[in-house]
């Protein structure tokens, strides 16, 4: 029978999951998202402690924001580090090339729709896309629904091309927002009701960035009966066109999209996902996660994040320390 791993990694608002899936014959180690430019140390070093190995069969950059891309960076330039094969979406997957010359004057389109894969600091460094193609030896691919790994029980459920068109478009005019920084404090205290909890995430608009919702969209199933929904930061929109495209995608341990933020999701969208686990990726302040997104998902099942509990992981073996969750199933 196979076993598996599936490791969160605390990275504060930033996301970085690692699986380890054995199947009996060979181990086989993806990386999904690598956090910021700093994380990339700690991505390395946790490989190589608990698998002896600097070697990622599959590699995933679900959407080109910095808190996703930014350690694969020190990873695709580190010696040591063998990648062999690596997904990700650019817009040229989906615009054309006749298309983008009717759209933009720029001279040249590849490279326009690389930009948004550029170094968040250093405007020097190659772009994501060409470290990954050297790299991986040109073994790069766009991960679009219906794409699987043919020896890993991976694939991908959103987004469709046709959803992530109008998205590139969008990614090209390279609006960026900026990130508000909140030191906060998460807190939990006081009366909130399930109204006040559903009203808190129901009445926020859906105004997540056309990077995030174009996240890519993963379905780890290792066993029978035991999925994994990898959302990465998902907007509503990209959920609920999963949903519709797949019909099976209730009843999984699910990571919640950016950092359990009250844009992504809604009560109803949190009721059609009905998890059996949920897993937020944040540093644990009034904004990440939200209270609301907590409450609606433990009428579900026991919410963890890795700000109350550090790095967490899932496993096919039983587990000696079990994590504590943020809330538990009410």
């Amino acid at each position: 029978m196979p076993n598996y791993e599936v490791h969160y990694l605390d990275v504060s608002d930033a996301d970085s999951i690692i699986i380890r899936y054995d199947d009996g014959r060979k181990q086989y180690i993806v990386l999904i998202d690598a956090g910021n430019v700093e994380d990339s140390a700690k991505i390395k070093n946790y490989i190589w402690n608990h698998w002896n190995t600097y070697t990622i069969d599959l590699a995933i950059c679900t959407h080109p924001d910095s808190d996703h891309k930014g350690g694969f960076f020190g990873l695709l330039n580190d010696r040591n580090i063998t990648i062999n094969e690596f997904w990700l979406n650019t817009p040229d997957d989906v615009i054309t090339e006749e298309e983008y010359y009717q759209r933009y004057s720029r001279q040249n389109w590849k490279s326009h729709c690389h930009e948004c894969y550029a170094h968040p600091t250093d405007t020097q460094s190659p772009n994501l896309v060409s470290l990954a193609l050297e790299k991986c030896n040109k073994k790069v691919y766009g991960a679009y629904i219906g794409k699987s790994h043919s020896l890993i029980p991976l694939s991908v459920v959103g987004p469709t091309k046709e959803f992530y068109h109008p998205l590139a478009i969008e990614i090209l005019k390279n609006n960026k927002k900026k990130k508000d920084e909140d030191n906060s404090l998460y807190e939990d205290v006081g009366f909130f009701s399930s109204f006040q909890a559903k009203s808190s995430i129901d009445n926020e608009t859906d105004d997540c960035s056309p990077t995030n919702a174009g996240s890519i969209i993963l379905l780890f199933e290792p066993a029978k009966d035991c999925k994994f929904l990898l959302l990465g930061d998902a907007n509503r929109a990209a959920v609920m066109d999963a949903i519709s495209n797949n019909a099976h995608l209730s009843g999984c341990r699910i990571k919640v999209p950016h950092h359990g933020s009250k844009h992504n999701l809604t009560s109803g969208l949190i009721d059609k996902l009905a998890p059996s686990c949920a897993i937020i990726s944040a540093k644990g302040s009034q904004k990440y996660p939200s209270r609301g997104v907590v409450h609606c998902l433990s009428n579900h099942c026991n919410v963890y994040s890795t700000h109350k509990s550090g790095d967490l992981f899932h496993a096919s073996y039983p587990t000696n320390n079990p994590a504590t969750p943020l809330r538990e199933k009410q």
